[in-house]
């Protein structure tokens, strides 16, 4: 039954049916083909894959997202960073870097980072002189620290579907996501010795300053949200709805292009977004069930065991593994289906629950820059106008200077474990 299970998976997602149907429709036919089983489940396990109270952690986040770009956050955070590192060579690139890293910081999301930097940066890079595959390949690489560098929405998912603290997991994000992006900027220097791109007048004193003025608010909110998680103040979930207070009060007071008329539409677009999130959720609640009922995590870890006993083949073979699952599975349902097989079989070999779920969070997250269904891939083709060929081939480099950092948090645990000795 295991096998008619995956081959009504694998067809539906090969006769083009969204993910989020095929991840239903094949719990569906498992059970319209199991004697004994009622319709019922579907429905039960669906919702349950969506009660949960730090889920609500998403949509706060993602309204708090949407609430700081309508408030004006994204052109002070783009214009501070062009202020700090627009005079050294390729600097364009390296304030895409640093603004992804920032808004990353306030989003938790890779496609909304995507979109709000890539907007902006793609056509200033392009009038500037630099390719569009350069461009728009380092957009697309950048956007993943979205969901590393914390608050995350891969590490709440992952944190309420394998049971680890998702704090922890906030605080184990933050070194791998400063690597990745200091490791993009590296690779932006490197290529923009090689191609002499331009660069910006040295800004003086005085507009730089004023520039950090101007983003100083923007840059405090990710302060405040992990400081309070971390200092115990208060829960991730209620971190969310701290920073949705935060982006009112900043958007109105201190920006002030927040305006009541806007609110309206800027609800219906996080509702939307987070519907698009809590579906993949849910539908995928049933498949996880299927995969428990077939014992797939025992009969895996019994292959392993016999394959080696090493801990280091074993996350060589994850990470292996995860890089194929995330070409066809978006990030949440993979996390959801994933994470209650693999969260054992790695407590088995004596790895750190909070090492292995950033592993497993930055190996899927690498999914959104992989041809052919990259979610950020189709966001960036359509601000640059790129076909997915040529991004495809733009972004090569960048995602394999991804997935090099990737090895390294994989093979060093204190990459993503230091700070939580020194934090206590």
């Amino acid at each position: 039954m295991l096998i008619l299970f995956l081959a009504a998976f694998v067809l539906l997602l090969i006769i083009g049916v969204p993910i989020a149907a095929c991840l239903g429709g094949a719990a569906l036919a498992y059970v319209a083909l199991t004697e004994g089983l009622s319709i019922t489940i579907l429905t039960q396990t669906t919702f349950a894959g969506m009660a949960s109270f730090p889920l609500l952690a998403i949509p706060l986040f993602i309204l708090a997202g949407n609430l700081m770009r309508e408030g004006g956050l994204t052109e002070d955070l783009l214009r501070f960073a062009r202020l700090l590192l627009g005079h050294i060579r390729g600097g364009l690139g390296q304030a895409t870097v640093l603004a992804s890293a920032v808004f990353a910081a306030i989003t938790g999301s890779a496609v909304a980072t995507a979109a709000a930097v890539g907007s902006v940066m793609i056509p200033a890079m392009r009038e500037a002189g630099y390719e569009d595959e350069v461009s728009a390949g380092l957009v697309s690489a950048a956007a993943c620290l979205g969901p590393i560098i914390p608050p995350s929405i891969p590490f709440i998912i992952y944190g309420v579907a394998a049971n680890v603290s998702i704090a922890a997991l906030f605080l184990a994000g933050i070194l791998p996501g400063i690597l990745l992006a200091l490791a993009l900027m590296i690779y932006m220097a490197v290529v923009a010795g090689k191609r002499s791109y331009p660069r910006e007048p040295r800004a003086s004193g005085r507009a730089l300053a004023g520039g950090t003025v101007r983003a100083l608010p923007a840059l405090a909110m990710p302060v405040i949200v992990l400081g309070g998680i971390f200092a115990g103040v208060f829960t991730p979930t209620e971190a969310g709805g701290m920073a949705v207070v935060y982006s009112l009060l900043t958007g109105f007071l201190v920006y002030r292009k927040l305006r009541f008329a806007r609110l309206p539409a800027v609800l219906l677009v996080s509702g939307l977004e987070t519907s698009v999130v809590m579906l993949l959720l849910g539908l995928s609640e049933p498949f996880a069930w299927v995969v428990a009922v077939e014992q797939v995590a025992v009969k895996a870890a019994a292959w392993i065991a016999d394959f080696s006993t090493s801990p280091s083949v074993f996350l060589l073979l994850v990470n292996a593994v995860l890089l194929l699952v995330g070409i066809p599975l978006e990030t949440a349902p993979a996390i959801v289906i994933i994470a209650p097989v693999l969260a054992p079989m790695a407590a088995r070999f004596g790895i750190d629950p909070v090492h292995f779920g950033v592993v497993v969070c930055f190996n899927l997250v690498l999914g959104l820059i992989t041809p052919p269904v990259g979610g950020v891939l189709f966001s960036v083709c359509g601000i640059s106008g790129l076909s997915l060929e040529r991004l495809s081939r733009g972004v090569w480099i960048p995602f394999s200077i991804a997935v090099g950092i990737l090895l390294l948090v994989t093979f060093f645990p204190g990459l993503s474990t230091g700070l939580r000795g020194l934090v206590g």
